[in-house]
This record gives structure tokens, C-alpha cells and sequence, in this order.
């Protein structure tokens, strides 16, 4: 068993296994997914197979102009409206049943567009109708009690971006951009009940939240939540802390994130979100961090912290360069950073993301406050025999996934690759494999390796191709829209995957 130091004494972390879906992604009867009944039917079948772990994408509210990337989020805090469940609403008395019938149906992939005006319209008929939900109201109430730092912040925001019909904070005019204290107050006066509007959602979002994760836990299912390093420049957390990040007098940033050129990326790329000021958070102890933490692990067990690289030094583009390779290394006060966020949890609930260009500091960081390492089983090929993302050299410290959002699930990988690929591949089965039955092998490969938790994204369960890849790198349109069809995963891949949990010893 992988054991891990806390305050306590030794934490055992045993052989086990995670499915990765994006909430989006459930195939619910509306026209994306929620945390209604496909949800908890989805965790029922998790609880089912013995999988002890759900992966999930960060959950903050995602904008058209960012193409709705989970990963550019609006807020660091809020959640995303759009993953309310109608049917809760409904099951929980706030709306009747033919209130929701008009409502878009399901559709294979997210239409984003059509779905922003159509459920807010929803939510703000039921919170008109207080006689539905006074029986909330102390819940409410201590929400806004608990959650009021960001919360407050979050609904200025969201309604002042409403009122600029969507512009990103910086075009905002003066008063509302500088947040003058007249401005903002005379807004307050003014919008009271749309800002309780924004706030009373917030509720919602975290309640039904709330209660999916009680549910799984319950069932021996924990919910693993996604920690992006940086936030958007688009977002309340730039707006309301300027001072926490390296932005101009106007509001502009002045040097953004990316990361250096590669193989597949010889320009580097251009992420655009603003870089931290980090003597400023180190001022003042990472509060911002800390709160973020706290948050999050309110309905989560575990963060899977993205990018974990950007820890020890993020890639600087200068605002003016031309591409992201006219960037540099900057560093970053990880060490600090996970110093006291391990004064506050022992051991630290975090699996990082240690890819990309991972240097000895990164590594050192990662051993040092005793975290797993991240391993793809598509990176292994067509070079298995040194690679560290093969599963023989997999240690019992990783965390190893079959595939991941940004890559295709392994069946597209196996129709797109070389022959040269795939026959190293093959060698590695010691046998030719059809390409159907790819996916069965690299969950064999993950689940009977090492690493002591294995993930396998829900497409590479339910055995489909490149069409259901989430994210597509370097481009800037049509990602984070696909849905898992209704009835996948099938009962038998579902038992494929059980039996290969209990052979290899991960059954929860």
C-alpha cells in the first residue's frame, strides 16, 4: 500500500479506481448535463463497479467568448448555472412539472448558445415564486452567511456583466470597471433583488451539489474536483483583487500565461490569463488560495491541481510578443504556496497534473510534499521501454489515466497513429489487437499496473473514437461540448470494468 504522512499518523492509500465525466457531459433529458437524476444514476453505476473515485472538470461559470472552457472560468468560487437540474427543481417543489417541458431537449453536443438566456429565464420565474422555496430560506440565509466574501463579489460581477450585455470587465465604463464606491453602491441600491437573484442561483448550484456528493459518499463514491492554477482575466476574482495579479492601470494585463513551444506546439501556446503577483499573496499568507481550497473541499475529497508544473515556474508571454514562444520561465512560490495549504490539511488532498515540461524543481516540489505523479498510458507509444508513462515503469505513487480531455480517447489515438505506432503497440500485447478491443487492453494495461489509483475516461469505458474527444488544443471553438450517449456506458462494459477492478486488486 502507497502511504502518505498527515498530522495523525500514516494515511494508507489503497489500490483504486476513477472514472472521468464532466458533468456537462451526463446524458440527462435536457439539452446538457446536470446534477439531477443522470447524475445519480451515473454514481450508482460507479458505486456498482466498485469505482471509488468520479473525476469531474471545474465547475465555474464559462462564457462564449472563452468558448465556455471550464479552465477559463468566470469565477474561482461560483458554479455554473447551467448544471442546475430542472427535475431537482421540481423534486424539491421550487417549479412544476410542465414549467420545465419546454425546455431544449437532449441533443449530442452542448449548444451553449441556446441554453444561457433559457435557464436563467427558468430560475429567475422560480425565484419570483418565494411561496415555493420559503421553506429554504434558513438554508439560504446561512449560505450567504458562509459564502458571503465571494459571494458578494460573484454577483456584482455577474450582474454588471449583464448589464454590459456580456463585455468582459475591462470594457466596462470607468466607474464600474475601477469599482468606484458610489458607482457600485448606487448599483447596489438599485438591483437589489436581481443581486439577490445571482446569489439565491449560488444556492441552488452548491445545494444540489451539496446533496450529490452526501449521495455518493454514501454509496463509497468520492468526488475528485479540478483545481485550475490560473483564472480568467474575464472573471470577478481579476475584477474585485486587481492587486493579486500583474494587470495595468486600466485593467490590461501586462504579461499572461501559456506554455513554451513543443512537438506538437512549435509556437508555444497562448493561454491568455493573467499571471500573479506573488509577492502579494505571499504578504498576506495565500488567503485567497486558502479560501479557494476550503471551498472546494466542501464537496470534494480530492483536487486534481492542474497544470501543477506552473507550481515551481510559469511560461511569461510578454503582452506585445508576437507568439507564445518569445515567453520565459518565470518562478513561482509553490513551495510556500503548498507550505501553508499543508499547515491547514496534512496530508495535502491533492493529485497534481505534473505534465508538460517538468523539470528537477518540479519534481522536487512533488516529492517533497509527498504527491502522486501523473502518467498517460498514450504517451508510452510508440518508445515504451524508457518511458515513464509505460506501465512497467509506472511506480505504486502515480496516478495513471488511459486518456484525458485534451488528447483523443484511445481508439480515435489508435486510428490516427502510425503504423509504426501501433506496432509497437501490438508488441507490447504480444499479440495484434483489433481496434475495437484497443480500449479493453489500455484498461487492462492501467488497472493491473502499479500506480495506486487508475483512471479511465468514460469514453475509453464505453470503447468510442476521436468524434468524443472534449478538448482539442490549440484551437479556440467547438470544444467542451460533448455528451456521452443515453444507455453508455452498456451494462457489459460496466461488468468488464468491475471484474477487472476485483482481478487486479482495486475493488472498492
Amino acid at each position: 500500500m502507497l502511504l502518505q504522512i498527515s498530522s495523525g499518523g500514516m494515511t494508507e492509500l489503497s489500490r483504486s479506481v476513477g472514472v472521468a465525466l464532466a458533468i456537462p457531459s451526463l446524458p440527462s433529458r435536457w439539452a446538457i448535463g446536470d446534477l439531477g437524476p443522470a447524475a445519480y444514476a451515473f454514481a450508482e453505476r460507479l458505486a456498482q463497479a466498485g469505482v471509488r473515485y468520479w473525476f469531474l472538470l471545474p465547475w465555474g461559470p464559462t462564457a462564449s467568448a472563452l468558448d465556455h472552457s471550464p479552465y477559463n472560468a468566470l469565477s474561482a468560487f461560483a458554479g455554473n448555472p447551467l448544471w442546475i437540474s430542472p427535475e431537482q427543481l421540481v423534486s424539491d417543489g421550487l417549479c412544476r412539472r410542465y414549467e420545465i417541458e419546454r425546455l431544449h431537449p437532449y441533443v449530442p453536443w452542448v449548444n451553449y448558445e441556446a441554453l444561457g438566456k433559457e435557464r436563467l429565464a427558468l430560475l429567475w420565474h422560480c425565484f419570483q415564486n418565494r411561496a415555493r422555496w420559503r421553506f429554504l430560506e434558513p438554508e439560504v440565509e446561512r449560505f450567504y452567511r458562509e459564502e458571503q466574501e465571494w459571494l458578494e463579489e460573484w454577483t456584482l460581477f455577474a450582474l454588471l456583466r449583464e448589464l454590459a450585455d456580456e463585455k468582459p470587465w475591462y470594457q466596462w465604463e470607468a466607474p464600474y470597471r475601477d469599482r468606484e464606491q458610489e458607482a457600485i453602491a448606487e448599483v447596489r441600491r438599485r438591483y437589489a433583488q436581481r443581486l439577490r437573484f445571482h446569489g439565491w442561483v449560488q444556492f441552488l448550484f452548491f445545494w444540489q451539489l451539496r446533496q450529490l456528493s452526501e449521495w455518493c459518499r454514501l454509496h463509497g463514491v468520492e468526488l475528485v474536483g479540478d483545481f485550475p492554477l490560473f483564472v480568467a482575466h474575464d472573471s470577478a476574482d481579476v475584477w474585485s483583487h486587481p492587486e493579486y495579479f500583474l494587470l495595468g492601470a486600466a485593467g490590461n494585463s501586462l504579461a499572461v500565461a501559456g506554455a513554451p513551444p513543443d512537438a506538437f506546439n512549435p509556437e508555444g501556446q497562448w493561454w491568455g490569463q493573467p499571471l500573479y503577483r506573488w509577492e502579494v499573496h505571499q504578504a498576506d499568507g495565500f488567503r485567497w488560495w486558502i479560501r479557494r481550497v476550503e471551498h472546494a473541499l466542501r464537496y470534494v475529497r480530492w483536487l486534481r491541481f492542474d497544470h501543477f508544473r506552473g507550481y515551481a515556474a510559469c511560461w511569461t508571454i510578454p503582452v506585445g510578443a508576437k507568439t507564445a514562444a518569445e515567453g520565459f520561465w518565470s518562478a513561482s512560490p509553490g513551495r510556500e504556496l503548498l507550505g501553508a495549504l499543508q499547515r491547514r490539511w496534512m496530508p495535502l488532498p491533492v493529485i497534481p497534473e505534473d505534465l508538460g515540461t517538468i523539470t528537477p524543481d518540479v519534481e522536487l516540489l512533488r516529492r517533497d510534499f509527498g504527491l502522486s505523479s501523473m502518467r498517460v498510458l498514450l504517451f508510452a507509444f510508440p518508445s515504451p521501454a524508457f518511458n515513464p508513462h509505460a506501465p512497467h515503469n509506472i511506480g505504486r505513487e502515480c496516478v495513471v489515466w488511459t486518456s484525458v480531455h485534451d488528447t483523443p480517447p484511445v481508439r480515435g489515438w489508435f486510428r490516427q497513429s502510425s503504423e509504426q505506432t501501433r506496432e509497437a503497440f501490438w508488441r507490447y500485447c504480444g499479440r495484434r489487437v483489433r481496434e475495437s478491443a484497443v480500449p479493453r487492453e489500455f484498461l487492462r494495461l492501467a488497472l493491473q499496473s502499479s500506480a495506486w489509483l487508475a483512471v479511465v475516461s468514460v469514453q475509453d469505458l464505453c470503447g468510442l473514437g476521436e468524434e468524443a474527444q472534449m478538448n482539442r488544443p490549440g484551437t479556440s471553438s467547438g470544444n467542451w461540448r460533448w455528451r456521452l450517449p443515453p444507455g453508455m456506458p452498456r451494462k457489459s462494459q460496466w461488468q468488464m470494468l468491475a471484474e477487472m477492478s476485483a482481478l487486479f486488486g482495486r475493488q472498492r
